[in-house]
């Protein structure tokens, strides 16, 4: 055996075994698939760590109100309400996503960085028509906030054109 395969074999040698120590020391992390796109809150790391819940670091989410009723209407009316909100975390709020349980409700919310301290309004449009009597609408908010799923609800009345 040569000089250089020598050498070369204790390099290789080495090399494995210090990758073993340092591998061994490392906490290991595991990556999961799911087999299916992730949705908005799968995302979002949560706050838990070895010392438990953590919610230092994430965003806080305060709403004026997480129910607004929209009274009584006539079917086929489009109600336009605001859900005003303020970041009280001290970091900044990204609101992710906003979606409602059917097409019948529409969200609009601001997009990008929310300082904290700041504030701002998710709108709502719900299209009645087709709906009748009492409507019940829930508005998911996915932020990056604990936990990342804040629920708000529209509700209120709604009678027959006839």
């Amino acid at each position: 055996m040569s000089k250089i395969s020598a050498y070369f074999s204790l390099l290789i040698f080495f090399s494995i075994l210090s990758c073993q120590k340092s591998a061994s020391n490392e906490k290991k992390v595991e990556e999961i698939r799911l087999g299916r796109e992730l949705s908005p809150s799968e995302i979002i790391r949560n706050p838990l760590g070895e010392q438990g819940l953590d919610t230092s670091k994430v965003a806080e989410i305060k709403f004026s109100e997480t129910e607004i009723s929209f009274g009584r209407i006539k079917e086929g009316e489009i109600v336009e309400k605001s859900f005003q909100f303020l970041n009280s975390g001290n970091v900044p709020l990204y609101i992710l996503d906003v979606y409602g349980t059917c097409g019948c409700t529409v969200p609009e919310w601001p997009k990008g960085m929310i300082e904290p301290g700041r504030g701002g309004f998710i709108k709502v449009k719900f299209n009645s028509e087709g709906k009748t009597n009492e409507q019940r609408k829930l508005i998911t908010v996915v932020a990056n906030t604990f936990p990342v799923e804040t629920s708000l609800y529209l509700d209120g009345i709604v009678t027959s054109k006839n």
